[in-house]
């Protein structure tokens, strides 16, 4: 017997805090672009009053509001794919006349077209993980922030820092030394108190959080592998929470190649006719992940010698920096090797 097939809409969406452009094409020709609130149910009222019997299939770039949107999309049973930006085949026209319809619409065609492929998309536990982990990052940049304020309060007043207290890290004895510094003005030692008071609230905080980072490698779901990467020479708690929350499942990967083609520890190629170029590392990478990793490699050469005569022999024919970044590279692919195959790293082992 034959089973009736439903035909299918294709919609685009441009998601904006206030309103939400929407396009939807049929699988012949355009329906209707609109604007509507910024709610996922709206769209739902009025696919269910107008097209009832189609299948749904929809996308939307990447972007702040996180994942929140897809996962409402599919709980009314629509298809849903979440889109890199930079993915979206863009004509010439459509980047000089860039509105939100235009936006839509085109992801809409794009997506009719089946040219677009969706970005991985977390679970909830785990995208909450990874917010907790990104949140003291940026609990780590404002405390160096107050520090610089302070810093800078002291040069503003002509007075140096004693070349004991004189580095990065930030003692008991440094903290009293600037309670009780004479400062010029009364408004002065009050701006200077009240930064103090910041500086301390800001570390305190830091500290709080930093423990919830590093007990989530004790969870069920990550203390397998936690136990693989930090055997790993250069590769501490933290790194390892960041590599956790942001892979989630290194199965989604189908080769090292596509691996690192996600962190970006690979150059760029230019490559035409007869002509073969690379360049510098690619700049499409995770930002957080890369940057970590190349300074782990610093650690790696220093624990494993294997990876400290490779990085010798690189220092031959390219610069330290570069040199490290292949050492990254290969630090990756022994990451990739333990995750996917749960062997424990060997020191050592040149493979």
């Amino acid at each position: 017997m034959d089973t009736e097939v439903s035909p299918k809409l294709f919609i685009g969406i441009d998601v904006h805090k206030r309103q939400w452009s929407v396009c939807i094409f049929t699988a012949n020709c355009h329906h209707k672009t609109f604007s509507q609130a910024p709610d996922p149910k709206a769209l739902k009222s009025y696919l269910d009053k107008f097209f009832p019997k189609y299948h749904i299939i929809c996308c939307y770039e990447a972007c702040k509001f996180g994942f929140w949107i897809y996962r409402d999309l599919k709980s009314f049973g629509y298809e849903c794919v979440e889109i890199n930006p930079a993915d979206l085949p863009t004509t010439n026209k459509e980047s000089s006349e860039k509105t939100d319809p235009v936006d839509s619409r085109k992801m809409a065609k794009t997506l009719r077209a089946g040219l677009l492929r969706g970005i991985h998309v977390p679970t909830q536990e785990t995208e909450g993980d990874r917010q907790l982990f990104r949140y003291r990052k940026r609990l780590w940049a404002d405390l160096v922030r107050v520090k610089n304020r302070i810093k800078d309060k002291l040069l503003q007043n002509g007075i140096e820092i004693p070349p004991k207290y004189d580095n990065p890290y930030w003692t008991k004895d440094f903290l009293d030394w600037l309670a009780i510094v004479e400062l010029p003005s009364d408004s002065s030692r009050l701006v200077m108190d009240l930064l103090l008071d910041q500086f301390e609230f800001t570390y305190r905080h830091f500290l709080k959080v930093s423990i919830s980072v590093r007990a989530l490698q004790r969870k069920a779901k990550y203390k397998a592998n936690s136990k693989l990467l930090r055997q790993i020479p250069g590769i501490g708690p933290l790194t390892t929470v960041q590599l956790l929350t942001e892979i989630e499942d290194i199965h989604r990967f189908r080769s090292f190649k596509h691996f690192n083609s996600y962190i970006g520890l690979k150059p760029m190629v230019h490559s035409s006719g007869e002509s073969d170029r690379k360049g510098y590392m690619t700049y499409r990478h995770h930002q957080g992940l890369r940057s970590s990793l190349i300074e782990c490699a610093w650690t790696t050469v220093q624990r494993d010698p294997v990876m400290l005569s490779r990085y010798e022999e690189l220092l031959q024919r390219h610069t330290g920096k570069r040199a490290i970044v292949i050492i990254a590279r290969k630090l990756l692919s022994r990451i990739y090797h333990v995750l996917k195959t749960g062997e424990p790293y060997q020191v050592g082992y040149s493979t």
